[in-house]
């Protein structure tokens, strides 16, 4: 008799300690089919987050992390050879059009941490496993997805970036049974790129922490904070748009001439220049807690990146019932201001401008969007919802109901 299947998601790193988008999502993920009584485990490297050296973190071998296994493998640091893996060659599982992807995606792929013992473990896996890979421009996702005999879906928080565009990855997502998206525009996206059998790319969503609760009065009476407050958590760099909405408030700042903070939240450094000091309030690395105070106090949350599949801190604003700005070239927040009515999008400075008169004049306003935004997230970020639906895509509808 066959052992029961049982998902397994790959990716490069996972643990407590770690940072990144794709990694919160995972944890999240993997309690939320645990919690289901879905039969899950990960497989990792050692290594620690995007944002730390390339060399071990966590322990190799099996631990038991929330209850579920996790198993970890020795990280390859990048290789200067664009070769595909020793494991690749051996399985006859180097794609055919290998050598006519141009030598900077080859580069490309060697240039980022891998872990050969992870990708011979999935070679070598057991029928009963079924491997989802995240994200998608990783080796353990490209090979991982080569070498798993069918058996692997990409969960790839996909955005509209210049690597996404590489026939190597276009080759790679053709390999999946199944594409997971975070969000209806991810999947037009990927659909859009890739040619793909519609019926392949499902719409399995993405959740957030409903319970958190967030002081705003309290936070804004600890910081000494008074005015309108605009607010941006995140990664404060140029892939999210940063400098951009820097430059747009202080724009405002000047010609409006009335007292406003933008404070920001990260974990990056941030250098504010002394003329911006009254304007910009760099905030650091705030505990759970305390960025949800944040999100509570602020009179608006803004988020302008363009590369985005779903944008959590957006969905966490709204939770605490703040209205949001967020940029009409980014597909998938615009999709969600437009179907939750929680928001506004811009691309102009005058219509950031105007979207800023009409939400600091209107205290109305920003609580009929917050509301709005609020029950949207209510009834669409719940990770029973998104469990279910990645379980009946990756393990089939009948074991997703029983």
């Amino acid at each position: 008799m066959s052992a029961a299947p049982v998902i397994t998601i790959v990716i490069p790193w996972y643990g407590p300690d770690t940072a990144g988008g794709a990694e919160t999502q995972a944890r999240q993920l993997v309690q939320a089919l645990h919690a289901a009584g879905v039969a899950v485990m990960v497989w990792s490297t050692t290594g620690r987050d995007a944002f730390h050296p390339f060399v071990d973190y966590y322990p190799a071998g099996e631990q038991v992390v929330d209850g579920v296994v996790v198993r970890r493998f020795a990280i390859d640091p990048p290789a200067g050879d664009p070769a595909p893996p020793a494991v690749a060659q051996r399985a006859g599982a180097v794609p055919a059009a290998w050598a006519a992807f141009p030598e900077h995606e080859r580069r490309l792929l060697a240039s980022l941490p891998g872990s050969d013992a992870l990708l011979a473990a999935v070679a070598g896996a057991a029928p009963q496993h079924r491997f989802v890979f995240m994200p998608y421009p990783f080796p353990t996702s490209f090979w991982g997805l080569a070498l798993c005999r069918g058996r692997g879906a990409l969960l790839p928080c996909l955005h509209d970036e210049p690597y996404a565009h590489y026939a190597s990855y276009r080759a790679m997502f053709r390999h999946a049974s199944v594409v997971l998206a975070n969000s209806p525009a991810e999947r037009a996206l990927a659909l859009r790129l890739y040619q793909l059998d519609a019926q392949r790319v499902v719409v399995a969503g993405e959740g957030i922490d409903l319970t958190p609760r967030g002081d705003g009065a309290a936070f804004r009476r600890d910081r000494g904070l008074a005015g309108p407050l605009l607010l941006y958590a995140g990664r404060r760099d140029a892939a999210k748009n940063v400098p951009l909405l820097i430059r747009l408030t202080r724009e405002y700042w000047a010609r409006r001439g009335a007292p406003l903070t933008l404070m920001l939240a990260g974990r990056d450094p941030l250098d504010v220049p002394p003329a911006l000091r009254p304007l910009l309030l760099d905030l650091g690395y705030l505990t759970v807690d305390e960025k949800h105070a944040a999100y509570a106090a602020a009179d608006v949350f803004i988020n302008l990146s363009l590369y985005e599949s779903f944008s959590i801190v957006v969905m966490e604003a709204w939770l605490q019932q703040t209205p949001v700005i967020v940029h009409r070239q980014c597909a998938v927040t615009r999709e969600a201001v437009e179907a939750s009515g929680g928001g506004l999008h811009i691309e102009t400075f005058a219509e950031y401008a105007a979207a800023l008169d009409l939400l600091l004049a209107s205290p109305a306003s920003r609580a009929a969007l917050g509301r709005r935004g609020h029950d949207w997230v209510l009834q669409t970020c719940r990770w029973d919802g998104v469990a279910h639906r990645t379980a009946a895509a990756v393990l089939g509808a009948e074991r997703a109901g029983s």
